[in-house]
């Protein structure tokens, strides 16, 4: 309740009831979907969910995506090799 309605005497609103933090409303069509098996609705959204995540697991070759390249560790490594090089003949010239 507003302070605003403290102060002109209303009642607070009756208490609206939470769903569980686990507790997710998917549409009509995907439940559809996931239960054309004849699964109950529960098992074939884990299900699904699992299958989802290993897919995505595999597709970065088992590493968490927060570690996932898009590029290969060759072109990482001539990358480095090329800004080492860079530096040393930047060096080389502050010298003279």
């Amino acid at each position: 309740m507003s302070w605003l309605g403290r102060l002109l005497g209303r009642a607070p609103a009756a208490p609206t009831t939470s769903a569980a933090a686990t507790t997710v409303t998917i549409a009509d069509d995907l439940a559809a979907q996931l239960t054309a098996s004849g699964a109950p609705l529960a098992e074939a959204v884990e299900a699904a969910l699992r299958a989802h995540l290993a897919e995505a697991d595999n597709a970065n070759g088992g590493k968490p995506f927060w570690l996932a390249r898009e590029e290969n560790d060759a072109d990482i490594e001539e990358r480095l090799r090329d800004r080492i090089a860079q530096r040393r003949a930047g060096d080389g010239e502050a010298e003279r």
